[in-house]
């Protein structure tokens, strides 16, 4: 009989037990809701202290633990959840379905629970590694006297909050990406930015290119296909950030900011962008409000980054100092020439300089191909250009005139003025320099050899133009006399 009874209370038990909780449902529906509001409110706190720890992580650049986004992706999820639940909540007030809402309200109070217990962390970020910025910068930044000055100039500049835009003016070579990188890796300690990102421009702009450049710095992918499509996601992304500052390097034309994505002044004033060009009007017409430009190195700055970039002990140190002067203080000559001749014997050494003497490189290792990519594609003829020679602009007007290169020009006068004109914007452009002697100019070294080396190869692109009107090759008619 025992046995019986026994069997017979298990029974009930079981039975009673999930009755019981069934009926709770009901009776207890009213306590269930207050109860899951209670606990949806500290799971809430919580979600907003973890994410105030998560956007001051990423202001000192730090990585988002997987475990953090992970719980927060599931925080997320509930709330869809619940949400979902409240409108089912308000069409179903009725006692019949009170049974229901009740079980579904006390299923979801223990996720809560759940992501409640998993929602303390003890750190939610980690170190980022270097940046990819800061690992490609080999050549090395020299703190000397001609940058140093740009530097800080260039980062104080930035830290104002009335300025948005910022050019960094000069020469092909001369290292305007170098300090750019260098500027950079000094805001970055400095905490400036909460973001930093750098695209390449080129002379001709791809703009899904420099959309897919930034977003990978800021560590996500389009799922947009169009270039349109892929503005908005990036402009919505760069408007999340406070304060960011944009990097666009090797700036040749005037640049659409609307079809990459990127806010305007008016709708983020934390969105700093820096130019790098060798075009001060591109600056200028993109609206820079401050433009540094960057000259090239003095004769003590490139001995120094010689000697660093062939290595130490010189052997042959009067042939070095002799070749380092050729190179005109332009640094990505400094380091292409040093680089080429490390480790090599003294014929070496001496027939460089006398290419380099005689303006043509061509035997020295990348020279030539790294100069015709900076520099060809500009409108002068070369032929009139000597090295280290003080160019007459009245000589150049005569020049032209006599070789008939003017359209649409009656007289010397506008002849001249439009010389005057085009030696204004190649210096503007850093492709003539300027000279200490009035109504002068000069060209820089290394650019009239590629210019010359150039010319020597195909003679038709003696004449390249910039922006000039003339089309197709010039009349040859000459005038044997002419007044002033």
């Amino acid at each position: 009989m025992d046995i019986v009874i026994s069997i017979a209370s298990k029974i009930a038990e079981s039975l009673v037990t999930p009755i019981g909780r069934e009926f709770g449902y009901l009776i207890y529906y009213d306590t269930k809701m207050k109860d899951l509001k209670g606990e949806l409110k500290q799971l809430f706190d919580m979600k907003d202290g973890v994410q105030e720890l998560v956007k001051a992580a990423k202001r000192n650049g730090g990585v988002i633990n997987s475990d953090v986004q992970s719980w927060l992706t599931s925080v997320n999820e509930l709330i869809q959840k619940v949400s979902h639940f409240e409108e089912e909540v308000n069409m179903k007030r009725q006692c019949l379905y009170q049974w229901n809402m009740s079980r579904k309200a006390t299923k979801i109070t223990q996720d809560v629970l759940h992501l409640q217990k998993k929602g303390t962390f003890n750190n939610v970020a980690h170190p980022a590694p270097p940046s990819m910025i800061s690992s490609t910068f080999k050549e090395g930044f020299k703190d000397f006297k001609s940058r140093i000055t740009s530097v800080n100039g260039v980062i104080e500049v930035l830290k104002n909050e009335e300025v948005r835009m910022i050019g960094i003016c000069g020469m092909g070579g001369v290292g305007k990406t170098t300090m750019v990188k260098e500027i950079i890796k000094r805001l970055e300690g400095l905490k400036v930015f909460d973001s930093i990102v750098m695209a390449v421009v080129s002379q001709t702009p791809d703009i899904q290119k420099i959309q897919s450049e930034i977003a990978e710095e800021l560590r996500f992918k389009y799922d947009e296909n169009t270039e349109s499509g892929r503005a908005r996601r990036l402009h919505g992304t760069i408007m999340e950030i406070n304060r960011i500052l944009i990097v666009l390097d090797d700036v040749w034309t005037e640049l659409n900011f609307e079809a990459i994505g990127l806010p305007s002044e008016l709708t983020h004033k934390g969105c700093k962008v820096l130019l790098t060009s060798r075009n001060e009007d591109v600056c200028k017409a993109m609206g820079s409000k401050e433009i540094f430009t960057l000259p090239v190195l003095t004769e003590e700055e490139s001995w120094e980054l010689f000697r660093e970039m062939v290595g130490e002990p010189l052997d042959y140190p009067d042939l070095a100092k002799q070749v380092t002067n050729e190179c005109g203080g332009l640094p990505i000559a400094i380091i292409t020439v040093a680089k080429a001749l490390e480790n090599k014997r003294k014929h070496e050494w001496v027939d460089a300089l006398k290419q380099l003497q005689s303006s043509a490189p061509e035997s020295i290792p990348s020279m030539n191909d790294k100069f015709i990519q900076t520099y060809d594609g500009v409108m002068i003829d070369w032929r009139v250009m000597k090295r280290n020679y003080d160019i007459p602009i009245e000589y150049l007007v005569r020049y032209g005139w006599g070789r008939g290169y003017f359209s649409n020009i009656d007289s010397v006068e506008e002849a001249r003025n439009r010389v005057h004109s085009l030696v204004d914007k190649l210096q503007r452009r850093f492709l003539l320099l300027d000279s200490k002697l009035k109504d002068h100019t000069k060209m820089h070294d290394i650019v009239c050899d590629v210019a010359i080396s150039i010319a020597s190869r195909d003679p038709h692109r003696f004449l390249i133009r910039c922006d000039a009107e003339k089309k197709g090759w010039p009349r040859e008619t000459t005038i044997a006399q002419q007044s002033h």
